[in-house]
């Protein structure tokens, strides 16, 4: 088992709101292609007269930061409208206090943009939407996927826009807010240890191994190494779209085991808001110990765990070690949740 934290699962009684991001591919006309990407060029700008402010002042304040560099910033960019030119800077004081003041933050010239929803109406019932620019109102339509019909509902609360230079197109991402009020009927936690060999083994008997996802990265690299030896344009665009698949195979099978219940934190991401679509709640515990601890007596001891065998030295009890680590995890869990200041009446397994 690895170091970072492991999931439990919980289904709440109490309000939580479920946050979601649908992305939209923008089809607009080639003069209106340009006018956002030069509004992205300018917003670019703004960001970095705010940046060059705070990292020269030491300050990522806001209010600071505005004062400062407002006035200035709309006099040397008339036409980006003034909720952008305060989204650059806001954007800008939230990566200065990322790095602590320590660097001047950069940005591309086509980076995405944030919008309120003063400078961008969406309809998501028609697939239509108006984009604030430097030009006034562009008017842009997407295909809204069958997967996306139950986010008709949902309400907007901010919308980006980025532009993938690869394929030359334009997306928007539009965050949307749900208010969870169905009650739940029973209890139960499900702990998962996340490792190399499995990728994730679940408290309920629940093994996923990693032998797909290694077999089919290796066939990658070996065909890379290939292509990489000729150097002709023809590998190179090879190389290209297999970038692409393989990324697309991993992002796959994670979407696959979080449906269910190679980067951790992406498989993280996942179980979380598909937990959320099923009215529960994800908690991260403290992963240390529960590889060395006997699920069933309690006892630690750093020799009970043989590779992927387990056996206590105190009790005699015996399993694989990760679904071991996993019924840990899940009392580990509980015993979370009897320290909640607001605790759960009722909770469910994925």
């Amino acid at each position: 088992m690895l170091a970072p934290p492991n999931s439990i699962y919980r289904l709440t009684t109490y309000y939580m709101n479920v946050l979601r991001t649908v992305t939209f591919k923008l089809r607009m006309g080639d003069q209106d292609r340009v006018t956002l990407a030069e509004t992205m060029r300018a917003y670019t700008k703004a960001f970095s007269e705010s940046a060059k402010w705070g990292f020269e002042n030491k300050s990522w304040n806001k209010v600071d930061n505005h004062h400062a560099t407002y006035k200035l910033v709309r006099q040397s960019i008339p036409d980006l409208p003034s909720s952008l030119v305060q989204g650059a800077r806001d954007c800008a004081c939230e990566a200065l206090k990322a790095c602590k003041c320590r660097s001047l933050p950069e940005r591309r010239p086509l980076a995405a943009m944030r919008y309120n929803q003063r400078v961008v109406t969406v309809n998501l019932v028609h697939g239509i939407a108006t984009i604030a620019s430097i030009e006034g109102r562009i008017k842009a339509t997407f295909f809204i996927p069958q997967n996306y019909r139950d986010y008709l509902t949902w309400k907007i609360k901010s919308s980006t826009i980025s532009y993938d230079r690869r394929s030359d197109t334009f997306y928007m991402h539009v965050s949307l807010e749900h208010n969870d009020l169905e009650p739940v009927t029973e209890f139960k936690v499900v702990g998962i240890d996340r490792g190399i060999v499995n990728i994730a083994v679940c408290s309920d008997n629940t093994f996923y191994d990693s032998k797909k996802v290694k077999n089919t990265r290796a066939e990658y690299a070996h065909l890379r190494k290939e292509l990489q030896s000729k150097g002709t344009k023809s590998a190179k665009r090879k190389l290209k779209r297999l970038a692409g698949k393989e990324r697309r195979f991993v992002t796959d099978v994670n979407h696959c085991i979080s449906k269910q219940n190679w980067s951790f934190y992406q498989l993280e991401q996942f179980i979380r808001y598909k937990a959320e679509a099923l009215r529960k709640h994800t908690l991260l515990v403290d992963a240390r110990y529960t590889s060395q601890k006997c699920s069933e007596c309690g006892h630690i001891y750093k020799r009970n765990r043989n590779g992927s065998s387990f056996r206590c030295r105190k009790c005699g009890f015996e399993l694989h070690a990760d679904l071991n680590a996993s019924r840990n995890i899940a009392q580990a869990g509980i015993s979370c949740l009897s320290r909640l200041p607001c605790q759960p009446a009722q909770c469910s397994p994925v």
